[in-house]
């Protein structure tokens, strides 16, 4: 299957005493952790914790919504900062999904998410890619093949296809914000289940959710977020016996 050469591969992320501030008040502070490639990271929290714009960080996507934004502390990707990386080069290493974007793929067809991700130079067809997009659960929904309207798709197969189009990016650093909420019970098995299997292709995949319980027994490395601080960090057994004591 052809892929998108990627020119570098992160296998450890570090983030020291980050910070971000907007006109003098913290969206997040303080927050320290480590992501490893091989793991699954789950970030729970309330919503208007912080969690968002934590994980924004990681694409420099904040600057579009808080033009006035500043930091401080460090996100080091294998040892190199975060901000001496091209933002083309950033949105390569780092693939970041929540429900806006979710929701967004019901105006657009396959080749047309397919040429927003990869340029309109990128030669895609369904038929190439059968066996992988079969993998993923979304080959059966694509109908029309590329001119499928991706509108027609159920939560599931949506889902799937974005899972499709990381793998294909090969991005290091998988970010699903609250996008896997919207999973029905019986669908969240299949997603995880997905989602181990890239993390143990040397991924490193980071969820983020307002249900704790639905993901917990997915995750190696569990963070607790409120009021834009970590209150929790580190395996997720012992936070049980912690919360249960």
């Amino acid at each position: 299957m052809k892929k998108i050469k990627s020119q570098v591969n992160i296998t450890k992320v570090e983030v020291i005493d980050f910070s971000a501030r907007v006109h003098g008040n913290y969206l997040f502070e303080k927050i320290s952790t480590v992501f490893e490639a091989g793991n699954v990271i789950l970030l729970y929290g309330p919503r208007g914790s912080g969690k968002s714009a934590f994980l924004r960080s990681f694409a420099k996507l904040n600057e579009e919504i808080y033009p006035e934004i500043s930091y401080s502390g460090n996100i080091l990707f294998d040892g190199k900062d975060l901000q001496n990386f091209k933002e083309q080069e950033l949105r390569q290493l780092v693939t970041y999904l929540d429900t806006n974007y979710l929701e967004s793929l019901d105006y657009l067809t396959l080749r047309e998410i397919m040429h927003l991700v990869f340029g309109k130079s990128f030669k895609f067809s369904v038929e190439e890619y059968a066996s992988t997009l079969d993998e993923f659960g979304v080959l059966k929904a694509l109908y029309k093949f590329e001119r499928t309207p991706l509108s027609s798709l159920y939560v599931l197969e949506k889902i799937g296809l974005l899972l499709f189009i990381s793998s294909l990016k090969l991005s290091s650093l998988l970010i699903f914000d609250c996008i896997l909420d919207h999973l029905d019970d019986e669908h969240v098995e299949k997603v995880t289940n997905m989602l181990k299997s890239m993390a143990k292709n040397g991924k490193i995949v980071v969820i983020a959710t307002r249900t704790l319980k639905r993901f917990l027994a997915l995750a190696d490395t569990l963070n607790v977020m409120n009021c834009g601080r970590f209150v929790y960090s580190g395996r997720p057994d012992k936070f049980i016996l912690e919360g249960s004591s």
